[in-house]
């Protein structure tokens, strides 16, 4: 059978003819710009497996009859394409038929995804694309990066704001209430009736009122920042890089430095200074500088300041022996001139009490709540003396004038009852105004009278102690509790007692006062009795306290 028999035997039983057409689809494709399959398989049905995928379409909808002899021209020229031009026929993999329903279609997209993947996948096999996901830069160490660390693209926070990647303004659930809208400030704190409570409280932290803004050290903090081109205010959050911390710790380490070299401010003298801008920067700020990081290298760089450029001897503080403080105050000052007579009183109460300078004189405005008055003078007798004070120390001054001084009388060379009992009677205040009145006032009577000052005692300490041959650069208004803790260590008192009576605490004074009251008495007359020869540092602990 030739050929043309073969094709006419074919188009003639339509079984034989689609299997062999499904065949030549499988075996001998042939691409055509008009879709997948051409040439073979025009005008052929497919063999399906339900009746829903066979119903004939375009083409294939032609009679029987044309569909055999177009199937078997097909196939002949198929054949003598192949034998004629060589055609190479690229084998492709088994086509799985589809399912029926909905099952189907699913199948037709999943098929129809997967094309295009691929077709995606050939198109861009040899296209570079830049990674979306940009590496961030390098952390980079900014020479003053407290504020920045704050105010900054990394942190999203500016001025206390906190900003949303679309820059918009975050509000945190607990700054609104709960029947409160929304809103925001601007980034600035909402005030609180409170809040004037807590900076009042903070503000009285300090003796100055200030939270020690006015201090020296931070005084010279703000002078070098503002040379340094930065901030004094410098809150950093714990959680900032070890990087950012260490340069903070770097800045203070240079304003130390500068303080040794360039104002030539001892090394003892600048960490004193440092002490006061941190603890100024924790109250104002809630933080020390380097986000509280201890700075390890600060005290290490001022242990070999020390060496290097040495520590001068502390100034010689000599205290007022009182065999000399008689002789001059009878030398210089009239007991019947109240106004030397309050000098007088003044300067024997501070050396028999051990009192420190801030205990007997008022710096600033008197505040008869504060300061001693005349009505604090709650005994006076021929055998002692009882002063309310409050002590300057650990805070109780906050509970009042809580503690009694107690004198005894009896001096042979200082006797501040006598000098008291002498007060009261040349310079006399109506009870009346005892309360408001300064216990030890200056100016003349029917003149302008003020509390006694600081300045005022220094300046007559060293007056008296040059009328009496001795150099008034040792002395000053201190030198009266040295001088009388350094009686009662003259006069064989054990350390303690001497600490006792100079209220190093003054709950121990309380409770050594009401157990041990004619000891009390006894020691504070001794201390005006000792004959002492040479009083420069006996007792050196005093001049600590």
């Amino acid at each position: 059978m030739g050929a043309r028999g073969a094709a006419e035997w074919v188009s003639g039983r339509s079984g034989v003819r689609d299997s062999v057409a499904l065949l030549l689809t499988r075996l001998l494709p042939v691409r055509a710009s008009g879709g997948r399959l051409a040439a073979v398989t025009a005008g052929v049905r497919r063999p399906s497996r339900s009746a829903d995928d066979t119903a004939p379409t375009g083409s294939a909808g032609a009679s029987a009859g044309g569909g055999a002899d177009a199937a078997s021209s097909s196939i002949a020229d198929a054949v003598r394409g192949s034998r004629a031009q060589a055609v190479k026929f690229e084998p492709e993999p088994p086509q799985p038929s589809l399912r029926s329903g909905r099952r189907g279609e699913h199948e037709v997209q999943r098929r129809a995804r997967s094309v295009s993947e691929a077709a995606l996948c050939d198109d861009l096999e040899h296209v570079q694309i830049e990674d979306v996901l940009v590496p961030d830069p390098p952390f980079e160490v900014d020479p003053y990066p407290s504020s920045s660390f704050l105010a900054s693209d990394v942190t999203g926070v500016t001025c206390g704001a906190v900003y949303d990647g679309d820059g918009k303004l975050v509000t945190w659930p607990w700054e609104t209430g709960p029947c409160v809208p929304e809103r925001h400030t601007g980034g600035k704190r909402r005030l609180h009736r409170l809040d004037g409570v807590i900076r009042r409280g903070l503000l009285a932290s300090t003796a100055d009122g200030s939270m020690g803004a006015n201090t020296t050290g931070v005084r010279k903090w703000r002078k070098f920042t503002a040379a340094e081109g930065t901030t004094a205010g410098r809150p950093m959050d714990p959680n900032a890089p070890l990087a950012a911390k260490l340069q903070e710790e770097w800045l203070a380490m240079r304003f130390v430095a500068a303080l040794v070299e360039d104002d030539g401010v001892l090394p003892n003298t600048a960490a004193g200074y440092f002490g006061q801008v941190q603890g100024w920067h924790a109250k104002e700020y809630g933080v020390k500088l380097a986000a509280g990081m201890k700075l390890s290298r600060l005290p290490a760089m001022l242990k070999g300041l020390r060496r290097t450029i040495g520590e001068q001897g502390r100034a010689v503080r000599r205290g007022v022996a009182p065999q000399a403080l008689r002789r001059a105050m009878d030398a210089c000052l009239n007991p019947a001139d109240p106004e030397q007579a309050n000098i007088r009183a003044a300067l024997a109460l501070a050396l028999q009490g051990l009192l420190r300078g801030a205990e007997f004189t008022a710096d600033g405005a008197f505040d008869a709540g504060r300061d001693l008055t005349r009505s604090d003078v709650v005994s006076l007798t021929s055998e002692r003396l009882v002063v309310m004070m409050r002590p300057c120390k650990n805070m109780h001054h906050l509970h009042g004038k809580s503690v009694p001084l107690i004198i005894g009388a009896g001096g042979e060379f200082v006797d501040a009852v006598a000098e008291m009992q002498n007060l009261f009677a040349v310079d006399p205040v109506a009870a009346s105004a005892a309360a408001r009145t300064p216990l030890f006032r200056t100016g003349a009577p029917g003149g302008e009278r003020r509390a006694l000052t600081t300045t005022v005692v220094r300046n007559q300490v060293k007056a008296l102690m040059a009328s009496v041959g001795q150099n008034p650069e040792h002395f000053g208004a201190h030198s009266l509790r040295i001088g009388g803790a350094t009686a009662l260590f003259a006069a064989s008192a054990d350390p303690t007692i001497i600490r006792t009576m100079g209220r190093w605490s003054s709950d121990i004074y309380r409770l050594y006062v009401r157990a041990c009251f004619p000891q009390t008495i006894e020691w504070s007359r001794r201390a005006g009795s000792q004959q002492v020869h040479d009083v420069a540092q006996e007792f050196e602990e005093v001049d600590s306290y």
